[in-house]
Parts: C-alpha cells; structure tokens; sequence
C-alpha cells in the first residue's frame, strides 16, 4: 500500500486533516466539506492490491477513493469515501503515517464522532479532544472543547493517532458526540467551529448549515456500508468510547 503523488509535495509544515467513514460520517462530512469549502485541488491518492476494486465517477471523471487534496500552501486533506476494512487497517495507517513524516506537518487532526443515546435531545454536541503536544493543548484551551480525559479508543483513528505519536507527529483527534447510524453534519459543523477557532483556518460553515439535510441524505448509502463494518469489532470489544 503506498500514497501517490502526482506532483512532489512543496509545503512547509502543513496542517493534514483526516476525514474517514466512522461514527456518524462525522469526519468524512467535515473534511469533505472543508475541501469544498476552500476549494482544494486533488494532489494524490493511496493504492494498492489490497484495497476492493472500487472506483467512483464524479462529473465524468474517475475518481480513486482515498484521495489527498491540498490548498497549495498550508492544508493537505485525506479523505476516504470507503470504510477501511479492519484487515488491511494497519498496512493503510504504516503507509500513510510514513507518508506524514516525510512531508513533516505542522499538525495532524483526525475528526470523529462519539455515540451518545440522547442525541435527539442535544442541540449542541460537545467536542472533546486528544493532543500530543503542548502548543496544540495550548491553542485548544482557547475553544469550548473538552479534553478527553478516560476512555478506550480502536479502529482506524486509534491506529492513526498510535502511529503518529510513535514517529512523533504532532496530532490532534477531535471527538464530537453524535448518532451512531446516521450522519451527522450537524455534529461536522461544532467539530469545524472547534478547528476555526484553534487553528484560525477560516472555513465558512453557512452553506454547511443550510445543506446539512441533503448532507444526510446523499451519505446515506456510505453511512450503510460504515456501519457494517463498526459492527465487526462491536461484536467482540468493549464499547468505542466511555467516560
């Protein structure tokens, strides 16, 4: 498994963003939207044998699934429109987490979501987070974000965050409680305010608020697909979060 690149990366220490198919799309919608938002050109993709013979098509043109995106100075977006499947998760986070260290970032942030029952009830999700090191921990003391202070992690932004810290990358996981099963923008959006204020990254949320229901309803089909394969280590672990 390797990330390929279609022009060498030329960014001093770029923040990298992570949006992957976990609870609620959470990330997924978030890092999305942020590629949108600012409108990030397609830098590369990851590749290999091991993934699902799966292409996407996007206005006529064929798309690879895990894509990396860039605004040419500061940002560079990894985003993934397939689950990544528990038996490849290590060979994908080896070869991304290589790929981190050779470009050198500032920061990477992983954004997710935290299954809470009451979300119907929640007008306002909470976000909590993990940082590794203490400038970040600084910069997210100056947002309304939580530090996650207990709690087990698995999947693929635990083995993200267990690969950075181990090559001594800079991280930053974002928590933001959410549905389960469904997308949730709504739970994007607080994750994003969070980043904007933190990181000063500037990313308007208005055209996300408005189009947070046809959100939902274009990532149904995804949602699907994610939440068989949450249920795979549901069936044999302990719950995702607690505390």
């Amino acid at each position: 498994m390797k990330v390929v690149e279609y022009d060498s990366i030329k960014m001093e220490s770029p923040y990298i963003f992570i949006g992957l198919p976990d609870v609620g799309l959470v990330g997924s919608i978030a890092v999305s939207y942020m590629i949108d938002s600012i409108k990030m050109a397609e830098i590369g993709h990851v590749e290999s044998d091991l993934l699902p013979p799966l292409l996407l098509v996007r206005h006529g043109e064929v798309k690879n699934p895990i894509r990396l995106y860039s605004n040419g100075s500061n940002m560079i977006a990894l985003i993934s429109e397939m689950p990544i499947h528990p038996s490849i998760l290590q060979e994908f986070v080896t070869s991304i987490a290589e790929w981190f260290k050779r470009v050198n970032p500032r920061l990477v942030v992983s954004i997710t979501g935290i299954p809470v029952q009451n979300r119907l009830n929640i007008d306002k999700p909470k976000v909590f987070y993990i940082a590794t090191d203490e400038h970040t921990s600084s910069l997210m003391r100056s947002t309304h974000a939580l530090v996650f202070e207990e709690g087990i992690l698995f999947g693929a932004y635990a083995a993200i965050l267990k690969a950075c810290i181990s090559r001594n990358i800079p991280t930053l996981t974002l928590f933001t409680q959410s549905h389960l099963n469904f997308p949730d923008p709504f739970a994007s959006i607080e994750a994003l305010e969070v980043l904007n204020k933190a990181l000063n990254i500037g990313i308007d949320l208005n055209e996300l608020r408005e189009e947070a229901e046809m959100i939902r309803i274009k990532t149904r089909e995804l949602m699907k697909q994610t939440e068989s394969m949450l249920a795979e280590p549901r069936l044999k672990a302990t719950p995702t979060f607690y505390g």
